[in-house]
């Protein structure tokens, strides 16, 4: 369930919902509150924190937490989909966040190219252009075959037209699957990744 403004939680529910540690919790928290940010706390009657401001929480942890160490931790079945990290604009800790998103990002889509799961939007175009062009030529060919169907009907009337063209159309049916067969056996196994931290890397380097 999504945090609301004075909602408060217990480092366990909050440990739970995140699918980490409440030692790791308490730790966040104690930064939290050593640097000064406004988290709202409940404290039982030895002074310890009972409760804790949810939205607080949430609003300021991206500051203190690594992004991959906490997208390599598994969060419980039942536990929520964490929200998104805060965002702290012009800060380092926000870039070097951002610069750990990206990566993860970077490595998830150069993996997902290298087992096939994408293709690359410039050559899908790329491709179906040159689909397009091998069924436009073969298709222009056909005033060529004026002659016979002229030559058909004369013959055999509309019957003979029917035949003809049905014969023509076998053929450029055909034509068209040799040819595009042919630009299948000739595209490239992989595509080369756009995405790379190393633009000389081919797919075999990385792979």
């Amino acid at each position: 369930m999504a945090a609301k403004p004075n909602v408060m939680w217990t480092i366990s529910e909050i440990a739970k919902r995140d699918g980490i540690t409440r030692q790791a919790v308490s730790k966040v928290l104690k930064a939290m509150l050593g640097d000064g940010h406004d988290i709202p706390v409940e404290r039982d009657g030895r002074g310890r924190i009972a409760r804790v401001g949810v939205a607080a929480f949430d609003h300021h942890r991206g500051q203190y937490t690594n992004p991959a160490k906490r997208a390599a931790e598994p969060a419980p079945e039942d536990a929520p989909e964490p929200a998104p990290p805060s965002r702290a604009p012009n800060s380092f800790e926000e870039a070097r966040r951002q610069n750990e998103w990206l990566k993860l990002d970077t490595a998830k889509i150069e993996h997902q190219q290298r087992i096939g799961q994408l293709t690359r939007a410039d050559r899908l175009e790329e491709s179906a252009e040159r689909c397009g062009r091998e069924i436009q030529a073969i298709i222009a060919r056909l005033p060529n075959r004026a002659d016979e169907l002229a030559l058909a009907v004369s013959k055999e009337g509309a019957h003979g037209l029917r035949v003809a063209l049905r014969q023509i159309a076998f053929e450029f049916n055909s034509e068209i699957a040799d040819a595009l067969a042919d630009l299948a056996g000739k595209a490239p196994a992989l595509d080369t990744p756009i995405a790379s931290d190393d633009p000389a890397k081919s797919p075999a380097d990385q792979a």
